[in-house]
């Protein structure tokens, strides 16, 4: 069990740094250097359809986040439904069966994860409302003991309360945050794409977020790029084509 003291001092010090990385990076960063884990990711989220964005200490935790939404499976994703923290000891474990197309993912070369095995999964949320998720990652199989996970929530809570706050003006308003404007790093593209799969075949949001995915999966893509492709009205999703 690590000082909570420092792991409060190393979640500030990420806080009040410079712009640049965007916030949730440098907590990603943070929660690397403060608890025993050698990847973090950050992902916001309205609801599980809805991806407000992915930060990542590097580019393995980002890999695994990007994936888990783009298949709409994995502990990250449980998480958030959940509403709990979800412990995996090792995500290559032939007995890990709870996500069985991630666990094909993770089991090809192309994924290059390079070796994380093991993952706690937390949900940032502030009382009943959900923002996110925090996913910490090992590359030695294991579970955290009793003492990581009081460690774990202490930096949770930090990072909640730093997000939060950040859209937070001086006068109290909401103040636009401008790591959410690029749409290489959030869901904007998502959305846009269900939107336009939901006019053109009438159907509902989850539907057109199901059918989005079974086409990213499919084509061998991340969910971001065949969004991106439909927004441009480069490739349209199957049934919607014209012609």
């Amino acid at each position: 069990m690590a000082d909570l003291t420092r792991i409060a001092q190393i979640m500030a010090e990420a806080v009040n740094g410079p712009g640049r990385p965007a916030l949730p990076e440098r907590l990603c960063g943070a929660c690397v250097e403060a608890l025993a884990v050698e990847a973090a990711s950050i992902t916001l989220m309205a609801d599980t359809g809805h991806r407000a964005g992915v930060w990542a200490s590097d580019g393995r935790a980002r890999r695994l986040e990007e994936r888990q939404f783009s298949l709409g499976e994995g502990p990250g994703v449980d998480a958030f439904r959940g509403r709990r923290p979800v412990a995996v000891a090792d995500l290559l474990a032939p007995h890990e069966v709870r996500w069985p197309v991630l666990a094909a993912d993770l089991a090809s070369p192309a994924l290059d994860h390079r070796g994380l095995r093991s993952v706690y999964a937390t949900p940032l949320h502030l009382g009943s409302s959900g923002i996110g998720v925090l996913s910490l990652y090992r590359s030695e199989p294991g579970l955290p003991g009793a003492g990581e996970i009081a460690d774990i929530r202490v930096a949770a809570t930090s990072v909640t309360l730093a997000i939060v706050g950040s859209f937070m003006a001086p006068s109290g308003g909401a103040q636009v945050q401008p790591w959410l404007d690029d749409p290489l790093l959030n869901g904007l593209e998502v959305d846009q794409a269900v939107g336009m799969i939901m006019a053109r075949l009438g159907v509902s949001a989850d539907e057109a977020l199901d059918r989005l995915r079974a086409h990213a999966f499919a084509h061998d893509r991340e969910i971001d790029e065949a969004a991106h492709e439909v927004v441009e009205r480069r490739r349209f999703i199957e049934g919607t084509d014209d012609g």
